[in-house]
């Protein structure tokens, strides 16, 4: 019963959600308090780069142009977000041991985070001395609350320091009260929705107070008491996709063959497609084609020529490789370079 009311308040909150996404996202892009940004984007690694402290590397998995943007609000020790991607990423990030952040998925609520499924009732964790890292699905719009670890522990009694300090030992998955959940969900959006509506109110230090207080009650909720992990057999194809991307991101081996996966990793072939269709509903194959058309984005940056970016990741055949290229991404190669190197 209880699984079953979560998800019908999914449904019905992302509906709503989905009615005022185009308003909320108009109104915010012309505020101009300084505590508030709102920044859009064509380009999936810019994104990546824009929340400053996150350490963020962004690999796009579905094919199309990217468009994306981030609205933030920031307090004296607290940080708000709300991301949109209409690609499916595969993000990966690390916050320093000062913070604590939690997020939820806003709209369309799929994907996996640190090898488990996203599901209702259920919160991303991204703290941790690991990292995390996230597959998100299309059009996603995730919501996110920060805070500084020692405001935090400073609200806390000794016996629930100690158990928050455990808890956020490792990005996880998080399995979290309905309550707790339902109240991260309206607390991120109706927080962005309030300043759309009423901008005022982004100099009103009554409101922005009560803003922050909400948050601390918000994240104690969803942190004192937490339960274990959610345990999924996919954690152990997570973190053979986990190994691939390190061994491909090696800068001696950008053109790797399934074949040469196998070897390293000591697996069979049948073992790595069943891996990879389990985490990622995708073969090795388009895996390896996406990090390598990835490879050649980023390098696109600081290379002197398409030629040189393209063949440095194996791409020989350069009609074939531009056609992909673009299905990938949205544009020619030659587009994102001009487009990189304006004075060429």
């Amino acid at each position: 019963m209880g699984m079953f009311f979560a998800e019908v308040f999914l449904i019905t909150f992302i509906q709503n959600r989905g009615r005022m996404q185009t308003a909320s996202h108009t109104a915010l892009s012309t505020m101009t308090s300084s505590l508030i940004q709102h920044q859009q984007t064509g380009d999936f690694e810019h994104q990546a780069s824009l929340l400053k402290g996150w350490n963020q590397d962004y690999l796009q998995l579905s094919a199309g142009a990217f468009e994306g943007y981030v609205s933030e609000l920031y307090l004296r020790d607290m940080h708000l977000f709300l991301e949109y991607t209409n690609q499916v990423l595969y993000q990966s990030g690390h916050l320093g041991e000062d913070v604590i952040a939690i997020g939820v998925p806003l709209q369309r609520p799929h994907g996996m985070f640190c090898g488990s499924t996203c599901q209702p009732a259920a919160v991303h964790l991204y703290s941790g001395n690991q990292g995390f890292e996230y597959i998100s699905a299309q059009e996603t719009l995730v919501g996110v609350l920060t805070i500084k670890r020692e405001v935090l522990l400073a609200a806390l009694c000794p016996d629930e320091q100690a158990q928050l300090m455990n808890v956020i030992k490792q990005a996880r998955l998080l399995p979290v009260s309905e309550s707790a959940w339902i109240k991260l969900c309206t607390y991120l959006s109706g927080t962005f929705e309030r300043l759309a509506t009423t901008p005022e109110l982004a100099d009103s230090t009554a409101f922005l107070e009560s803003v922050r207080m909400a948050g601390l009650e918000v994240i104690a909720d969803c942190l004192l008491p937490a339960a274990e992990a959610i345990h999924v057999p996919g954690a152990k194809s997570w973190k053979m996709i986990t190994e691939v991307r390190e061994l491909v991101s090696q800068p001696d081996t950008q053109a790797l063959t399934v074949a040469d996966l196998c070897q390293k990793l000591g697996t069979s072939r049948r073992s790595l497609q069943y891996h990879f269709e389990q985490a990622l509903d995708i073969s090795p194959i388009a895996f390896l084609r996406a990090e390598r058309l990835n490879g050649v984005r980023r390098m696109l940056k600081t290379a002197n020529s398409v030629t040189e970016a393209a063949t440095h990741w194996g791409f020989w055949h350069f009609g074939h490789f531009s056609q992909e290229y673009k299905k990938m991404f949205g544009e020619l190669p030659s587009t994102t370079f001009r487009r990189l190197h304006p004075l060429n």
